[in-house]
């Protein structure tokens, strides 16, 4: 019988799901800082709110992918690998909530503040 928790496609699978949501936070403080500018000098801010979206939902993209590597996973045998799963899986839940609320606590001075005030 093949052990499915020990292919690399599934390994690869949980590290990018452990690692998802905290280089999408990276993303979005490397995209927007420079961004306040653009959006100072237009007046608008429809290029901050689109990337904030976008890196939102890959910080959430890393809890469904933590969710879906662990499918096929319930029904194997005790050992390394198990416990492997079960602790990647609970800390990529974790980073995706903390990072997603970090995302959200960043969006607020888009929404609150003027253009030149971000």
């Amino acid at each position: 019988m093949k052990d499915t928790t020990q292919s690399p496609r599934r390994l690869m699978q949980q590290w990018l799901a452990l690692l998802l949501a905290p280089l999408a936070w990276a993303a979005a403080l490397g995209i927007l800082f420079p961004l306040t500018t653009a959006a100072c000098a237009s007046g608008k801010r429809d290029f901050l709110w689109g990337v904030a979206i976008v890196c939102l939902v890959l910080a959430l993209a890393s809890a469904a992918l933590a969710g879906h590597s662990t499918r096929g996973a319930d029904g194997e045998q005790p050992g390394a690998s198990a416990d492997r799963t079960r602790f990647m899986v609970g800390v990529a839940l974790g980073l995706s909530a903390i990072f997603s609320l970090v995302l959200v606590l960043m969006m607020l001075p888009i929404l609150m503040l003027g253009a030149c005030r971000t």
